[in-house]
């Protein structure tokens, strides 16, 4: 049995700073890095996702700026941490994002089904396989290289049923929770004893690594794939993601853009109490190419590589390409149309991290845009709160000196309307998390009654 891949040796948050837990640090003291690493709902694990802030930063501006059955917004949502941290919280949540993975993860998290529902339908769907028995999918080679041909089988089968229904906006709760528990599982790391939680051969679980990158990292590494039983593996995956409480509103979801989804018909003006989110990073990002692996699972074939027809459909849609200019003059757009739907009294944040260019000087982006933006937006800034977590602590350490843009700095722009007075409810954040009902081995427990019909 091959061994496990290493893929990067070091913890990712070995050195904390004073009053930190995390490594991190912020100008305003430690703030959210003063709670561990792995704070926050069970729900939060479902799927990584390149670019993600953590929940403990959407649960310290949730609290400080907003109360229970107030309205939270997040429209570019990404993996969703915005709206279920707010949900869970008792927040009424609204939320989109123009991407597929991106939207299904959200919409997954904001309003998800009970367990009981979900092992049911997990239940139908292997019988159902069971009763198909084996088929001949038509598979990438970019896709059938990674996966053990039984595995491969039962994923196709999974994603078939899914596609039954081309649009996602018609998906079931349950179709959402099996795609984005599927899609967190789809790859990542072996144990060193050569087993594992995912289905794929050992490699990275944050992004996707480019098609001819992996295939010369299995050749090189002689890596084998390991047979997976799917439906074991996304039931041993629910148990972990349904460890607590899911009470709390559903919330509302959207698969489009920022601008669509802040127009008069869908959001009215001033009846948001809170915006936490963050814009996409100036040319940091192909998130096309960091989920090719995920994005096949959704049926959006061609993303693997520069020329496919998928690759170009994202690109197109997604702009991750700006200009500085042009990502000015969408920035300050978009914090125009968050001044519309915001109340007097309400509050955005917007976190956006630093870029740089190889061996060049760090551009503060957040601050330059302000600068020369903030002025026409109708806002008012309350803070600039700058995070820093050194980047070889974060994910995109593993790319050594190809990291690029990445940076150790991100910052929260603070804004309130220049007509308003916003309200901090808490004068210290409490980090209790009272939405906790499992321990430490409830997910196997679960797992093993699950799979014993009980």
């Amino acid at each position: 049995m091959t061994m496990a891949v290493d893929w990067s040796s070091d913890a990712f948050f070995d050195s904390p700073e004073r009053d930190s837990l995390d490594g991190g640090t912020t100008n305003c003291g430690p703030l959210w890095h003063s709670a561990s690493v792995r704070w926050g709902h069970s729900m939060h694990t479902m799927c990584s996702y390149h670019g993600m802030f953590p929940a403990k930063l959407a649960h310290y501006f949730i609290q400080k700026y907003s109360r229970p059955g107030d309205l939270v917004m997040d429209p570019f949502s990404g993996r969703g941490t915005t709206p279920l941290q707010a949900r869970v919280e008792g927040r009424r949540t609204i939320s989109g994002d123009l991407s597929p993975l991106a939207y299904v993860l959200s919409r997954a998290k904001a309003s998800p089904p009970s367990w009981t529902a979900i092992m049911k339908y997990v239940d139908e769907l292997e019988a159902a396989y069971n009763r198909a028995g084996r088929t001949d999918w038509d598979v990438p080679a970019d896709i059938r290289m990674l996966y053990h041909e039984h595995t491969l089988d039962q994923m196709c089968f999974v994603r078939d049923r899914l596609l039954r229904r081309s649009n996602f906006a018609d998906w079931s709760r349950e179709d959402l929770m099996v795609a984005g528990s599927l899609a967190g599982i789809m790859h990542g790391a072996h144990r060193r004893d050569g087993t594992s939680q995912y289905l794929s051969i050992s490699m990275p679980n944050t992004f996707s690594m480019a098609p001819s990158y992996v295939r010369k990292f299995i050749s090189e590494k002689k890596l084998a794939k390991i047979e997976q039983n799917v439906f074991e593996r996304l039931r041993d995956k629910l148990a972990r993601l349904y460890l607590d409480d899911i009470t709390g509103p559903d919330g509302e979801t959207h698969v489009q853009d920022a601008s669509a989804l802040m127009s008069k018909s869908s959001v009215a003006s001033g009846s948001v109490d809170l915006i936490v989110t963050s814009p996409p990073y100036l040319q940091v990002v192909n998130y096309g190419a960091a989920n090719w692996i995920r994005l096949w699972l959704l049926g959006i074939d061609g993303v693997s590589r520069d020329g496919g027809q998928g690759r170009r459909t994202l690109d197109a849609a997604l702009d991750h390409r700006h200009t500085y200019a042009s990502y000015k003059g969408f920035m300050l757009r978009t914090m125009q149309e968050m001044h519309r739907v915001l109340k007097t009294d309400g509050v955005a944040v917007l976190v956006i991290g630093d870029v740089a260019d190889p061996g060049k000087e760090p551009v503060a982006l957040a601050k330059k845009i302000w600068d020369e933006a903030g002025g026409e937006t109708g806002f008012r800034l309350l803070d600039l709160i700058e995070d820093n977590l050194s980047v070889d602590k974060k994910v995109s350490r593993i790319w050594g000196e190809t990291k690029g843009q990445a940076t150790d700095r991100d910052c929260a722009l603070v804004l309130a309307r220049s007509d308003g007075n916003p309200v901090s409810y808490v004068e210290n954040v409490d980090w209790d998390e009272p939405y906790k009902d499992g321990g430490p081995d409830a997910a196997h427990l679960r797992g093993r009654l699950a799979r014993a019909g009980l």
